[in-house]
């Protein structure tokens, strides 16, 4: 329980960061195109970087494995 609260704040923070940039860009002009908008973060996207990186890298360790 503990754990994903602390998960939840972190989360909130991240966002909280994200929306704050925001209004920055729009208080100083500099979002007058859409692609300077700051997106909001992902909350699984680092997980889902590191697991494709480690299924990468077990495929090939195993490719190797098979072809040696």
């Amino acid at each position: 329980m503990m754990a994903q609260e602390e998960r939840q704040a972190a989360s909130d923070r991240i966002e909280n960061v994200d929306a704050l940039n925001r209004t920055i860009a729009q208080e100083a002009q500099t979002d007058q195109e859409l692609e300077s908008q700051v997106p909001p973060r992902s909350r699984y996207g680092t997980i889902w970087r590191v697991a494709a990186v480690i299924v990468l890298l077990l495929a090939l360790l195993t490719s190797v494995v098979f072809l040696a």
